[in-house]
């Protein structure tokens, strides 16, 4: 019996679907800007795709799994949720 694509460590679904950098922040309730920010810093993984940047909602999870538990997110955060 073989193994189903994907299902290798690592592996992604190709069936995944792609989040904008708009969507991205919106997951994060963070700002296009700040993201874009990350993204610079290397803290976030995406990826440009047609001249546009798409992230793996994985690669968000991880960001925010990976955040330090003391981060001020009101402080990274302009709106203040």
């Amino acid at each position: 019996m073989r193994a189903q694509k994907g299902s290798e460590p690592g592996a992604s679904a190709l069936g995944e679907r792609l989040l904008t950098l708009v969507e991205a922040a919106e997951v994060l309730r963070l700002s296009p800007r700040t993201v874009r920010n990350y993204l610079k810093r290397g803290e976030i993984r995406g990826k440009i795709i047609g001249k546009r940047w798409k992230f793996k909602r994985a690669d968000l999870d991880a960001f925010f799994e990976n955040a330090p538990s003391d981060w001020d997110f009101v402080a990274q955060h302009s709106d203040g949720d």
